[in-house]
């Protein structure tokens, strides 16, 4: 096949504003706050992306790839209403570590590529940093130094996934995860204890980019969508995911407790989706929502998503086999999260970053109500960064949302929290940073409780 002759003549956007590259790694002490911390936040607040290691020589609009950079994970620590520190860390990957001049970390890969940037999360006394596409997980310690790559205790015999989910009834953690070298994936059930207790390969019949999936309290469900490995791509070092617009595009939905000939294929209209707002069963019905692009990753110079995704709704009908679709609202959105309490279950709200999403970054958040059907947007200024919920009471929406925001006035960040209830009111509390924290992809929050119990089990690994 003959390739796109692009231009390469501006610099990449990915090399400006609030995605320029980071070059070093930081430890503040003491924040500054403004507005009243809740002493009830005590707890890391981390985000995670792609931040070169080193100044890029290739800059232009095709020739650089965010998507593939090494990983950088940030974050700062609350506790008892202060910011006691701020650090920011490269994943020990390969490459990362012959630059930085440190010892590579022990444990298996699973895949050629090592490289770690797309996801943090807490799991079975761990601590993980995540990506798609072949890799095992990285631990980290609760001060987001690597420590080593793990296959769960030899279960897990292949890569895993950026976006596991967790199911909040059971404990377990639940993936589906791809790599370009194979055309099945594998649906990953891992038990609290971090040991995979369930492994199923599901046919594919090709290499399409699995993002994200989505859980509900009896199914799974993925998109099989036109972006797909492309091997001619990737022999010229260009990013190795297309867009194919005559292949089939597909909703699948499995039995949680099935096995791949459960496997049920929907067709849908042809889109790309990178993440799942919610899911949930009703009348026979699997019900996705999910943030919907009509293309993405088709060759244009101007990066891989050429329009904003947008709220739509996807319901499998598992008696009669039918699927309806429809757009839910006209908000450009991305990066969407909810209560995490409610992760399976019908869900009323989530929030996401918005705006016009000028030069391809955010300039506001949103929050949508589902019952309601009606969304309030907030417009602070600058650029926020994937908008965290973390529970207060036991209402959905009783909680706080904290991203990190980038000032392009300064080029300094902070950490913003709001109160969830109140979200177009002024902040709760901002920490004020005293330098950027790049652009990334997901941001997590990690409890005090849970950040011991890292240490505890670090601390004992370390002992053996």
């Amino acid at each position: 096949m003959s390739l796109p002759d692009l231009p390469d003549l501006a610099e990449s956007m990915f090399l400006q504003g609030a995605f320029a590259p980071v070059l070093g790694e930081r430890t503040v002490h003491r924040l500054r706050v403004s507005g009243i911390l809740p002493p009830e936040l005590d707890g890391l607040f981390t985000q995670i992306g792609p931040n070169p290691v080193q100044e890029p020589r290739k800059r232009g609009a095709a020739a650089y790839s965010w998507f593939t950079q090494d990983g950088m994970v940030s974050g700062v620590r609350l506790s008892d209403g202060d910011a006691l520190w701020f650090r920011n860390r490269w994943i020990r990957s390969r490459r990362a570590a012959k630059h930085l001049g440190v010892p590579r970390p022990s444990g298996p890969r699973h895949f050629f590529n090592d490289t770690v940037h797309t996801n943090v999360v807490y799991h079975g006394n761990m601590l993980l940093g995540l990506v798609e596409t072949g890799c095992v997980p990285v631990r980290l310690d609760g001060e987001l130094n690597t420590v080593a790559y793990t296959d769960l205790g030899g279960t897990l015999p292949r890569g895993f996934a950026a976006h596991p989910k967790l199911d909040p009834v059971t404990g377990e953690l639940v993936a589906i995860a791809y790599s370009p070298l194979r055309t099945k994936a594998d649906y990953i059930v891992v038990s609290s204890q971090g040991k995979v207790c369930k492994l199923e390969r599901l046919p594919l019949g090709g290499r399409p980019m699995l993002h994200d999936f989505a859980l509900t309290r009896g199914h799974v469900a993925l998109f099989d969508l036109p972006v797909r490995f492309d091997f001619a791509y990737a022999a010229t070092g260009r990013f190795p995911f297309h867009w194919h617009e005559r292949h089939r595009t597909r909703l699948g939905v499995l039995p949680r407790a099935g096995t791949a000939r459960d496997l049920r294929w929907f067709d849908i209209d042809p889109c790309f989706v990178f993440h799942v707002v919610s899911a949930h069963e009703q009348d026979n019905r699997v019900i996705v929502r999910a943030l919907r692009y009509r293309e993405a990753f088709t060759g244009s110079a101007a990066g891989p998503l050429t329009e904003g995704a947008v709220l739509w709704e996807w319901a499998a009908d598992l008696v009669t086999g039918r699927l309806t679709e429809r757009q839910v609202d006209d908000h450009a959105q991305e990066l969407p999260r909810s209560d995490p309490r409610r992760t399976g279950a019908p869900t009323r709200y989530h929030y996401a970053v918005s705006g016009q999403i000028a030069n391809r970054t955010p300039d506001a958040l949103l929050k949508h109500d589902h019952v309601g059907e009606r969304t309030e947007v907030r417009d602070d200024g600058g650029v926020p960064s994937e908008p965290v919920f973390v529970p207060r009471g036991d209402g959905e929406d009783d909680g706080w949302i904290l991203h990190f925001r980038w000032n392009p006035d300064t080029d300094t960040s902070d950490l913003v929290v709001l109160d969830a209830r109140c979200f177009t009111d002024t902040p709760v509390a901002v920490v004020h940073l005293p330098f950027r924290v790049p652009y990334g992809f997901h941001s997590s929050w990690i409890t005090a409780d849970e950040l011991s119990s890292v240490e505890m089990a670090t601390e004992i690994r370390a002992q053996r």
